[in-house]
């Protein structure tokens, strides 16, 4: 909570802010560090770091804006008594699904390669969390993966694994 100092409040956010713009410039500073391609012309170990620290300085940015902004919200807190009670997770099993389809993913990756293994990820969670719309979830089980291995192999040149297909 927040503490006063001389009748103000004691700007927690702010601080808060400030430390997470530090390290977001510190990160933004080793994303550019990295190389942004490799020799072979494809996207490099920079390519997405980079990203990430520009977009999370401007996010962290505004916040510490906000908070400087406006120091009042801060003394304006939840009583105990307005709280909830704590959600501590209302589907355990989704999220078991979710994980067990994910390490299906992760072992099929490389053999199956990228299309294939990432169409039976989506066909698991979506069979498992859209149930009963069949039509619905094959086509984004079989569209989802080949635009993104599209985006990665085509646009970006990421190289992904081809597996059991041929022409990819």
């Amino acid at each position: 909570m927040s503490g006063t100092a001389g009748g103000r409040p004691f700007p927690v956010k702010l601080v808060f802010f400030v430390a997470l713009l530090l390290i977001m410039l510190g990160y933004t500073q080793m994303a550019f560090d990295l190389e942004w391609t490799t020799k072979a012309g494809r996207i490099g170990p920079g390519f997405f770091p980079r990203i990430i620290g520009v977009l999370g300085t401007l996010l962290t940015l505004l916040a510490v804006y906000q908070a400087w902004k406006d120091p009042e919200d801060e003394a304006e807190g939840f009583e105990e008594e307005d709280q909830g009670e704590a959600d501590l997770g209302r589907h355990p099993m989704v999220l078991l699904g979710v994980v067990l389809a994910s390490i299906v993913f992760l072992v099929t990756f490389n053999t199956l390669g990228a299309i294939v293994s990432g169409a039976i990820f989506c066909f698991l969670v979506l069979a498992y969390l859209n149930r009963g719309k069949w039509v619905a979830n094959v086509i984004l089980a079989v569209a989802v993966p080949l635009a993104m291995y599209l985006l990665f192999q085509t646009a970006l040149n990421a190289g992904l694994p081809s597996g059991i297909l041929p022409r990819f």
